[in-house]
């Protein structure tokens, strides 16, 4: 709906007022206008950032849900929503509200930047976060809040000489910036107390879920192919085809490192047990048609076990 001039008065009077922290004034601001235009999008955007910067992350959701529904261009909403998820501790629904604001304006670097944001505090997805607080800051170099979340993703994963360039950018562009200045001086003394070893890294579920997916795919698909292939009596020429599939999961398989980290998650620990019992099925089968053996049931139950993972991944891999 057009905004008339009073109306633009009162909304960006809103927004000095959360941009100073007076957050409950611009509440009280906005809601009367609310009573007047219940329709008006972005009034209900600038209530959902009071909100949040007051801390009331149902309310702010609430207001963000609201202009999702009247919003044409709902990327802001999108992540307004994002982060009053991410405050409830729904990272899942959080990352997907994220995910869709830059799927609507993959240009917007703010966009990006509230993707990394609830990326670095959802369940496994730190390395995730960093990838994309690397992409924001490349599409805005001269924001300092971008490298500012660039800064707090690194530190996350530890990455102490990444999470140091990125405050020293971020100061640059703006000096009077004191938590990041606390957080620069931060990352210093960890990266001179820290060892000279790269630590190993954090498993990257997200990864590791696409490296299963694949991993799957190649089973199912390519185990029905070899059961189609050997009926009704299989040949040692199986072998080859057999052997190249083995070859082809274990390559996917190297996605999955560190592999000590994937007891953590007890989701990935039974669906890469079942996808390992299904490889190592088929590799046996490949060495006993290589020997001459015509035997189909080692196959069969490696072909099942690959079903069984397969769906479970295809899933529950989407929640991430």
């Amino acid at each position: 709906m057009p905004v008339s001039e009073p109306m633009t008065a009162v909304l960006l009077r809103a927004a000095e007022l959360t941009a100073a922290g007076k957050s409950q004034q611009a509440i009280d601001l906005l809601r009367p206008v609310l009573v007047t235009y219940p329709h008006h999008a972005e009034a209900w955007c600038r209530l959902a950032a009071a909100h949040l910067d007051a801390g009331e992350a149902q309310a702010a959701l609430d207001a963000a849900t609201r202009a999702l529904e009247l919003d044409v261009e709902p990327a802001w909403p999108n992540r307004l929503k994002a982060m009053a998820l991410s405050d409830l501790d729904r990272h899942d629904e959080a990352i997907s509200a994220a995910r869709d604001s830059v799927r609507r304006k993959p240009s917007d670097w703010r966009c990006q930047v509230v993707l990394a944001e609830v990326l670095s505090v959802a369940p496994g997805m730190a390395e995730d976060a960093v990838d994309v607080a690397q992409h924001a800051a490349r599409l805005a170099p001269s924001e300092a809040r971008a490298f500012q979340v660039l800064g707090d993703a690194a530190m996350r994963v530890k990455d102490w000489g990444l999470a140091e360039h990125a405050y020293r950018a971020c100061l640059k562009l703006d000096p009077a910036d004191s938590d990041t200045e606390a957080n620069l001086r931060t990352v210093q003394r960890k990266r001179a107390g820290s060892p000279k070893q790269k630590p190993e890294k954090p498993l990257n579920t997200g990864k590791a879920w696409r490296a299963l997916s694949r991993i799957s795919v190649i089973q199912v698909a390519g185990g029905l192919l070899l059961l189609l292939a050997g009926m009704p009596k299989p040949t040692g020429y199986l072998a080859w085809l057999s052997g190249a599939l083995v070859i082809a999961c274990l390559t996917q398989t190297l996605r999955l490192r560190p592999f000590k980290s994937l007891v953590q998650v007890p989701k990935l620990a039974a669906m890469v047990s079942l996808l390992g019992v299904s490889v190592l099925l088929n590799a046996g089968w490949t060495v006993g048609l290589a020997l001459g053996a015509t035997t189909m049931q080692p196959l069969v139950i490696s072909w099942l076990c690959a079903v069984v993972a397969g769906a479970l991944v295809f899933a529950t891999g989407g929640k991430r």
